[in-house]
């Protein structure tokens, strides 16, 4: 055998492979069906706060399977200030307000990571693999927002918005490959360089392994949310009620 031909394995990537994860079942099936699958990316973005809908789609990915959740392990990595935990422990709480016993081993599968600036980031990216060893079951990343540092890194020459989605996300791709884990990430609807909102074409040349986008609109008093995939696109609406969503 070829001693340049062989592959090293480090003793993560070993564990990362041998891991056995259940499929995602009942993940807010009302804008995924039977998905996401694991390993597909997720791309959430809208003119006004994603925030009530983004809690509610992680407390049900939290809540015990056997209540009708999705029972994930989840890694939040928060990179500005929109994200607000005080709704997101309420949410919860009122999800499981006939199981309270079940609150905090609920809560105790998610993790948040505080990211405030762009070195931050990088650098926790390339470090995942100790996350990944302590906590092997995560298996659900959400970055809100992915895009919070592109002012930041811009030097004389200003990257494209789309391009620079692309290299992020080709990095935490990269960091990620080893490991069955869905990722879901957050922009500002102004942040593209296209107008062009159709996905195959953003999966084939804009943004880089994405599988689902998702965007939120509010007119007339209801939210209106769009999913596209590469094969279809659906149409969901909602109220806020008592600070709860309410589909219609």
């Amino acid at each position: 055998m070829d001693p340049n031909k062989i592959k090293l394995e480090s003793g993560v990537q070993l564990l990362a492979r041998l891991i056995k994860k259940s499929k995602i079942e009942n993940f807010y099936p009302v804008l995924f069906k039977s998905g996401p699958k694991f390993g597909e990316v997720i791309e959430m973005f809208s003119n006004i706060s994603l925030s009530t809908l983004l809690i509610d789609m992680i407390c049900e990915a939290l809540i015990p399977i056997k209540l009708g959740g999705a029972q994930l392990s989840i890694l939040i990595f928060k990179t500005d200030g929109d994200f607000n935990y005080d709704a997101l422990v309420e949410c919860l709480r009122k999800k499981l307000e006939q199981f309270k016993s079940l609150f905090h081993e609920t809560m105790s599968n998610l993790h948040i990571l505080e990211i405030y600036d762009a070195t931050q980031f990088y650098t926790t990216m390339y470090n995942l693999e100790n996350i990944f060893t302590e906590h092997s079951d995560i298996s659900l990343i959400i970055f809100d927002t992915l895009t919070a540092f592109y002012w930041s890194e811009q030097g004389f020459k200003i990257t494209k918005m789309d391009m620079y989605l692309k290299n992020v996300l080709k990095v935490i791709q990269e960091v990620m490959k080893d490991y069955k884990i869905t990722v879901i990430y957050t922009r500002p609807e102004y942040f593209n360089s296209s107008k062009d909102t159709n996905l195959e074409t953003c999966v084939n040349s804009n943004t880089e392994g994405l599988d689902y986008r998702i965007q939120l609109i509010f007119e007339e008093g209801v939210y209106k949310v769009i999913v596209k995939t590469s094969q279809l696109s659906i149409k969901r609406h909602f109220i806020i009620l008592d600070n709860k969503i309410n589909w219609i």
